[in-house]
């Protein structure tokens, strides 16, 4: 009877064990892929789920020693983009937007920006290449202050 207890464990064992291989888990693929993510919102598809500043430190965007926007180059692993960030550190007065550009193959996104506190743009596919952000301001007396290029 102890043999007949140790065979019928040892079947439901192996029977739970050949279920759960059958179980696959979902893969986690990138919802756009290669220049197909070019002028894609990074939300919409997912690919800012992972994302980190490319770069060490930002841009800023400066009027005398007055921080007014600080500019960031994002980069998703999982969908091999980049796309700006830009944040309005002063005024909501201000006019702030950011895009990212792309030298080979060509590509540039759209200013996205606004009055508010922070704005994000469109995504380029950057993958081995070198892909830029630039944030600008515009001031509510109308004066134009752009960053340098924030390039990885």
């Amino acid at each position: 009877m102890f043999r007949n207890v140790r065979r019928l464990a040892a079947a439901a064992a192996g029977a739970l064990i050949a279920a759960s291989l059958l179980v696959a888990t979902p893969a986690i693929a990138a919802p756009c892929s290669g220049h197909g993510c070019d002028g894609t919102d990074p939300i919409d598809t997912g690919c800012s789920a992972n994302a980190r500043n490319a770069t060490q430190y930002p841009k800023y965007i400066m009027q005398g020693s007055t921080t007014l926007a600080v500019v960031e180059l994002r980069w998703s692993e999982t969908c091999k983009t980049n796309w700006g960030r830009i944040s309005n550190r002063v005024s909501p007065h201000n006019t702030v937007r950011v895009r990212v550009t792309r030298a080979n193959p060509s590509g540039t996104t759209e200013w996205y920006g606004g009055t508010g506190n922070q704005y994000y743009g469109d995504q380029l596919y950057g993958q081995n290449m070198t892909v830029c952000a630039v944030g600008e301001v515009v001031t509510a007396s109308g004066t134009k202050y752009t960053s340098d290029p924030l390039c990885a």
